[in-house]
């Protein structure tokens, strides 16, 4: 949950996800759509088909056994090397080195590397080698968990506390006079703006949500239909078209009523939203189809564009 997601965000989600699978028998046995609604609103929803495909393989082939060997662990699906070694070291105790983002830019600023100079490769390559050397000793996973919250409390990317960091006198970045230039910052892929069409079909008190394909403009199991439309077309007839296409449904778009903006990755979304009628065709007998009570919504993995929609909405057309 915390890959890409601060601690604040994730806690109550934490919390409500180990409350309802508090071992990992709980988590292999639950369907897909339960874990997906309990992860609903984080996003990235690969991380969570991966976490419960994960349980399901320990379940199956480690007898419901965590394992405490990282090179085994790197097995199981959607885990790394830093999730292996977070996981052996601070679970089990094993001498593993870990790199995210903090611990990263804590060993970089220590030892002054430049990837400009070395290349970003080189450069993660070294600070892997160090956090191996360092993770060899007494109690691994406290050394872990330190270096971490050094690096999201003290060495942070803006304006670190340098006056009350432990190992100020031995860093080399600060001695340089310019800490905030270690490391050598990432290239972010350029923002793509994209217009995307969004159909509000109601029914009484409740929406119409669909099972989005995986080339659609949302990440969630369930989401409202929704299209993306070039700058010169018009979303009413996307939508129109769209729906009939993937679902056989005749609907009746209206006029935009609302926009909203929504980020997924390095994509921004301008959500332009549509009241729609259905004129004809079934729900009912189609799976990749469903009505929904908006007050109901927090029992369904939908995506946080969806949540944001219903909520501007009031969850009716």
């Amino acid at each position: 949950m915390l890959q890409q997601t601060q601690v604040a965000t994730v806690v109550p989600y934490y919390e409500r996800f180990t409350e309802r699978f508090p071992d990992v028998e709980a988590l292999a046995r639950a369907s897909e759509d339960e874990v997906l609604s309990l992860w609903s609103g984080l996003g990235y929803y690969r991380r969570a088909r991966a976490l419960h495909a994960a349980a399901k393989q320990v379940v199956t082939r480690h007898a419901g056994r965590v394992p405490d060997d990282a090179s085994v662990l790197r097995q199981l699906p959607g885990i790394g090397r830093y999730t292996a070694g977070a996981i052996a070291s601070i679970a089990f105790d094993q001498p593993e080195p870990v790199l995210d983002g903090n611990v990263r830019r804590v060993l970089a600023r220590i030892l002054a590397i430049d990837g400009e100079k070395t290349g970003l490769g080189a450069m993660d390559r070294e600070l892997w080698e160090v956090a191996t050397v360092l993770v060899r000793g007494p109690r691994p996973g406290d050394l872990n968990q330190a270096l971490m919250e050094l690096g999201a409390l003290v060495c942070t990317p803006r304006k670190p506390a340098c006056e009350a960091c432990p190992v100020a006198a031995r860093c080399r970045a600060r001695a340089t006079g310019d800490p905030e230039a270690y490391p050598t910052a990432r290239t972010r892929k350029p923002t793509v703006q994209v217009r995307v069409a969004v159909a509000l079909v109601s029914r009484g008190r409740r929406v119409l949500l669909e099972r989005p394909e995986a080339s659609g403009p949302f990440r969630g199991r369930w989401d409202l239909p929704a299209v993306e439309v070039a700058a010169s077309e018009g979303g009413s007839e996307a939508l129109r078209r769209a729906v009939g296409v993937r679902h056989g449904l005749e609907i009746c778009p209206g006029e935009r009523t609302a926009v909203a903006s929504h980020g997924i990755m390095h994509r921004r979304l301008r959500l332009e939203i549509h009241p729609c009628s259905l004129r004809k065709g079934r729900v009912a007998a189609n799976p990749l189809l469903r009505w929904v009570d908006p007050r109901r919504l927090s029992e369904v993995p939908v995506s946080g564009a969806t949540r944001k929609v219903i909520g501007i909405c009031g969850g009716a057309a």
